[in-house]
């Protein structure tokens, strides 16, 4: 195995959700896009950098990515050793993208319409947040009628 498979790399995107994140790792195989499918291919390939030289951790790997249980727990066990120092470099990057991963896969897509009425000259704000940003939109009304006259 000389490059990471998506296979392999989301066995290692599934176990660093589980350490780091404690939720998640179910809905990986779900709604696995593009986007994110390159952060866990970026995940996979850092942890590949660091157990390559390893002919076992590279088998376990291997039989983990067919999903074999024995395999995917005794790589779990392995990586789990790597990552027991939470506050190394590796545990620090494989933790960073695992939360990436997360935040990506817990967003919920708002299609919805907004409507607001507004009558007498009043004025309404509109917000929506996505991934952090919100975005706010003042209510122009155009062509209304003029307010009745007192």
């Amino acid at each position: 195995m000389e490059l990471i498979t998506l296979a392999a790399a989301q066995v290692i995107a599934k176990l660093a959700l589980d350490k780091f994140v404690e939720s998640g790792a179910s809905e990986l195989g779900k709604s696995l896009t593009t986007q994110l499918s390159q952060k866990v291919m970026k995940l996979g390939t850092i942890v590949w950098e660091k157990i390559r030289g390893n002919a076992t951790a590279v088998e376990v790997l291997k039989e983990a990515a067919q999903e074999k249980p024995e395999e995917l727990q005794r790589l779990r066990n392995y990586l789990y050793f790597l990552w027991k120092n939470e506050n190394s470099e590796f545990a620090l990057e494989v933790k960073k993208l695992a939360d990436e991963i997360h935040f990506e896969l817990t967003q919920i897509e708002d299609n919805s319409n907004t409507t607001q009425i507004n009558r007498d000259n009043a004025r309404g704000w509109q917000t929506n947040v996505k991934g952090g940003t919100a975005y706010i939109g003042e209510i122009h009304q155009h062509n209304a009628p003029a307010p009745p006259q007192q």
